[in-house]
């Protein structure tokens, strides 16, 4: 009979059937008990949790989505760069997966929804020229960012998010500022104004949470066909570049490059924000450098990045045909979750220090080779403003224990549901 451990509330049954010992090489749905990624995106500590995996299981661990729901977790740096740069028969296409021939245990999985089949072509979940050509007004669109303009702009928006619990002496910081300011700051980007921009952000999440995908994408041909396409001088804001890019071949190709933008670009820097206010909350050390001017600002946020990554997974693979790698056969249409969360954990890459090689920007979180993130300076840029912001401003306290502190349960992204905080109000300015 195996042995169970448990780590965090994660499960491990290393030692199951086909782990080597019975002379052939591991299959999917060989052990009778794996991990589950729903216990993994609960833990605490995630750091913990990836290197028990990687010493019972090796570098790829067989994990449960979902009952019934299983799929390959990779947590070795290397390999996660060659399945990364398609150096394996992988691809981005989820309607491959085999668990599309099953009956899902709820038709909304937060988990299993990034596994689902795409009904038009969208950036993320294709490869080769279809990917190269949909990418391609991403990265100009992005590319015409001032980045000075962009930090006036966060900031701006920042105070201005601020100004709405300053003088409360309490705030729930995931509700009231690091979700609605990717938002409003995106969207400025884009051209939008603040309603414009809540509106186009709410159409992404309900796209992608289960809501009504072709409403989504009419509500955003309907704004990129409106004012925010053009500037007050007549030129084309970037969202109005990006409805006449010509890569496009149609309306819905433009929206559904918009939503992509919206949902990937606005969870990406919230989970990053995130977990940096959240170690500064929690971490005396990381705190103090996080107080140390700009370098040491962008010190820290290399810290997160290795140490409490916001980003949990890349965007799921799917094997095309059957391969072996490290005694495990990966058969055609098993998904495969590059963990570029765990690489913190990675003994071949890292030393022994909760922080040793932090400075480095090897880390994975935005990805590499085709899909990697558009704009990496960019999220770094408005995390960096927020963070200093909220600090130059206040001086928040956690209000609850660490471990009262909950995750959402995301196959992609860090997120905490809640993160209250207290501090001493400020006080109003008398009226003159």
């Amino acid at each position: 009979m195996n042995s169970s451990t448990l780590t965090d509330g994660v499960a491990g049954t290393g030692g199951a059937v086909g782990d080597g010992s019975s002379g052939r090489p591991l299959k999917l749905d060989d052990p009778p008990t794996v991990p589950t990624v729903g216990e993994l995106t609960a833990a605490h500590d995630v750091s913990a949790v990836h290197a028990r995996l990687r010493e019972e299981w090796g570098e790829m661990a067989p994990v449960e989505i979902e009952p019934g729901f299983r799929a390959w977790l990779v947590t070795g740096y290397r390999t996660i760069v060659a399945m990364a740069r398609g150096q394996l028969p992988l691809t981005a296409a989820t309607g491959t997966w085999s668990g599309h021939g099953r009956e899902l245990p709820t038709t909304d999985s937060p988990l299993l929804r990034p596994l689902a089949a795409a009904e038009r072509p969208v950036v993320e979940r294709v490869d080769g020229s279809t990917h190269d050509r949909l990418r391609a007004p991403l990265d100009e669109v992005l590319g015409v960012v001032d980045e000075g303009e962009a930090a006036r702009t966060t900031r701006a928006r920042c105070e201005e998010l601020i100004d709405g619990f300053a003088g409360t002496g309490v705030a729930d910081l995931m509700r009231e500022y690091i979700a609605p300011m990717p938002q409003l700051t995106l969207g400025t980007f884009l051209g939008f104004d603040a309603g414009t921009a809540r509106q186009v952000f709410e159409a992404a999440v309900g796209s992608t949470t289960g809501g009504n995908a072709a409403a989504a994408m009419h509500q955003v041909s309907f704004v990129l066909n409106g004012p925010a396409a053009r500037r007050p001088d007549g030129e084309p804001t970037p969202a109005g570049l990006l409805a006449r890019h010509p890569s496009y071949e149609s309306t819905a190709e433009v929206a559904l490059g918009l939503l992509s933008l919206a949902d990937i670009a606005s969870r990406g820097v919230q989970a990053w924000l995130a977990q940096t206010l959240y170690l500064s909350l929690t971490d005396d050390r990381f705190a103090q450098r996080l107080a140390g001017g700009r370098l040491g600002i962008d010190e820290a946020l290399d810290e997160v990045l290795w140490a409490a990554s916001p980003v949990s997974a890349l965007a799921p693979r799917v094997a095309m045909e059957d391969f072996l790698h490290e005694n495990r056969l990966v058969q055609e249409g098993d998904a495969l979750l590059l963990a570029v969360g765990a690489v913190g954990s990675d003994p071949t890459i890292r030393g022994e220090g909760a922080w040793d090689g932090s400075g480095s920007r090897s880390h994975l979180t935005f990805g590499v080779g085709a899909h990697a993130c558009p704009a990496p300076h960019l999220a770094r840029l408005i995390v960096r403003t927020a963070a200093e912001t909220l600090h130059h401003r206040l001086a928040p306290k956690l209000a609850l224990r660490t471990d009262e502190l909950r995750w959402v349960p995301d196959l992609q992204f860090r997120l905490l549901e809640t993160l209250p905080v207290v501090f001493n109000p400020e006080q109003a300015a008398p009226e003159s």
